[in-house]
């Protein structure tokens, strides 16, 4: 009761000539319109559609490859109401090149067995996909599901097949719907409780449309500020700095992440959360780095080995003696890190400096360390909590030794981490590490050994490119072709010779042109065509497959094929053509 039938139509129509002229004569709106060409035709049995498909494909593959081991063809079978067959052909990524040139000459074909009018509709999809780890998807879950839950259309293969099942023309409508390029997203939860969301589109232009929004809010905010040193963003590795990141991530409902391998700081979240974190966090860490100013160290460098003993001897172990000498500040000694921590001015540290410095001037330079078995070779004092290092059997105050581990996570240059008694040079075993170190700080020496190891390869390996993903891979040779890496941790896919994302269809020259420009290979596809052209109104690529000179493109606006000029009516378009071109073909 709802549809309206319409027989006795020139079989040579096509479906969007008689679309135009429904629309000239109603502004009713369209909900279904397909086209029947008279009594159904039967047609072959899907295994010999794919044994035709194969014999067409197999003249563009490789000699060298057998067939079965670089395309499948899987063609379905049709529903009651199917006007057409779907066919879906995977290709190696290996042979893009084969595949385009093959899916080509498959365009307008008539496999053997079909009418003249079956021919065959072909629809590429590109894919892409994008990981996020478990605690970034905390903080922008609502974000995320809104850009994937956009009104997208849905697709079901990457080949689709169409073979008219009439012979004599006529037509339902209701309301039609164009859609010349769509993308379709899914969001997938890995085994590691990561999730990765996965694009898919007709168009290159579409892929990255899509995914550019979603890889900004995955990829976070970075911090870029003249006064974050790289001296000032190492106080995140402190004990301070760790309960300041926590308590910021808690108070704006953000995820901050430190990259210490590109020393970078990134923030997750809302756009509005990320602001009021990035001020805080900018605010608390000069104010820190501030304080930290304050501190007069007593070991490393050219300093004397027991020049914290020697000050303790003058000032006495509450530097009692120094607030006389300087009355206006406030002193306290940590003598486990050997630092004097000092309030006040800037001023009176450089009086203190000095101080310091003219009892280090004292001594000759020859002073002699403290190598009885009562005094720790880090701190030179009377070792507390004796600690016996399982391979050379030296005695340490557990907390130096736990210091020494603290120090050689921030700075790299310290591994392997070595017996610090004069002349021996013994590693520290693994099971004074863990008699030593908590499970979680065991576990930070590890990555950041492993950093170590990374940054000394000299480009051999490189950290896998998801945030704080401590997997590594071996960079490819510059002089033949990266295999892909497959991160086992986050499921990344890395080229492991530009190390951007894997791309089996491309080289990654040409990846990384996509990448500077996304419409390169939209616009490398146009050259040479006479069938596509530019929207004259809004720049898009049009292409035309069959029918007349008129083009409605998805802005909205009429076009003639033929002189490009443009129209708010398709009836302007058709009176036009008919007024200069005298046809509409």
């Amino acid at each position: 009761m709802d549809s309206v039938v319409i027989s006795g139509l020139d079989k040579e129509l096509s479906e969007d000539e008689v679309l135009d002229e429904l629309r000239k004569v109603t502004e009713r709106r369209f909900l279904d319109f397909f086209l029947v060409r008279g009594a159904s035709v039967e047609c072959p049995p899907c295994d010999a559609f794919e044994e035709a498909l194969l014999r067409e494909i197999s003249h563009f593959m490789p000699k060298r490859n057998p067939q079965s081991n670089c395309v499948r063809v899987q063609v379905f079978e049709p529903e009651s109401k199917d006007a057409f067959i779907r066919a879906l052909i995977t290709f190696d990524g290996r042979l893009h090149l084969e595949a385009a040139r093959a899916l080509e000459q498959l365009e307008g074909k008539t496999l053997p067995g079909c009418l003249t009018w079956q021919k065959i509709k072909c629809q590429q999809l590109f894919h892409t996909s994008l990981s996020c780890p478990v605690s970034v998807y905390s903080v922008i879950k609502e974000q995320l599901h809104s850009l994937i839950s956009a009104p997208k259309k849905d697709f079901s293969s990457n080949l689709f097949i169409r073979l008219d099942l009439a012979e004599e023309l006529g037509f339902y409508f209701g309301e039609v719907e164009r859609a010349s390029f769509c993308a379709e997203c899914r969001l997938d939860r890995n085994d590691n409780g990561s999730y990765r969301v996965r694009i898919s589109a007709n168009a290159t232009k579409t892929v990255a449309d899509t995914r550019r929004p979603i890889e900004e809010l995955m990829r976070g905010k970075t911090i870029n500020h003249a006064d974050l040193t790289p001296s000032i963003l190492q106080h995140l590795f402190s004990r301070e700095g760790i309960n300041l990141k926590k308590s910021l991530q808690q108070e704006t409902k953000t995820y901050i992440i430190f990259d210490r391998h590109n020393l970078n700081v990134r923030i997750f979240g809302s756009s509005e959360n990320i602001a009021i974190a990035e001020q805080k966090l900018i605010r608390s860490l000069l104010a820190f780095h501030e304080s930290k100013q304050l501190e007069i160290h007593l070991r490393g460098g050219v300093l004397p080995p027991d020049l914290m003993k020697r000050v303790v001897k003058k000032f006495g172990p509450d530097l009692r003696g120094l607030k006389e000498m300087v009355p206006e500040a406030e002193f306290t000694l940590n003598s486990r890190r050997q630092v004097i921590s000092m309030q006040g001015d800037k001023e009176w540290k450089q009086k203190v400096e000095e101080i310091v410095y003219e009892i280090a001037q004292k001594s000759d330079g020859t002073a002699e360390r403290v190598d009885s078995e009562y005094a720790c070779p880090i701190c030179l004092c009377e070792v507390e909590e004796s600690y016996r290092l399982e391979g050379c059997g030296h005695t340490f105050c557990r907390s130096c030794l736990v210091e020494q581990c603290d120090s050689a996570m921030k700075n790299l240059d310290s591994f392997p981490i070595c017996c610090a008694r004069g002349g021996c040079t013994t590693p520290i075993l693994l099971a004074d590490l863990r008699c030593l170190l908590s499970g979680e700080k065991l576990e930070e020496l590890f990555r950041a050994s492993l950093g170590a190891y990374v940054a000394s390869s000299g480009g051999t390996y490189r950290f896998c490119p998801s945030p704080d993903c401590p997997s590594i891979y071996r960079v490819a040779d510059p002089e033949t072709g990266g295999e892909p890496f497959f991160c086992g941790a986050c499921f990344a896919e890395t080229c492991t010779k530009c190390h951007l994302e894997h791309h089996p269809f491309l080289s990654c020259e040409k990846y990384i042109e996509f990448k500077e420009d996304p419409d390169v290979s939209l616009k490398e596809w146009c050259q040479g065509k006479e069938n596509v052209k530019t929207c004259p109104v809004c720049g898009y690529t049009i292409e035309k497959v069959d029918g007349c000179n008129h083009v409605e493109c998805k802005c909205g606006k009429h076009v003639c094929w033929v002189c490009l000029d443009y129209y708010s009516t398709a009836e302007d378009c058709y009176g036009h053509m008919r007024a200069i071109h005298m046809s509409i073909i």
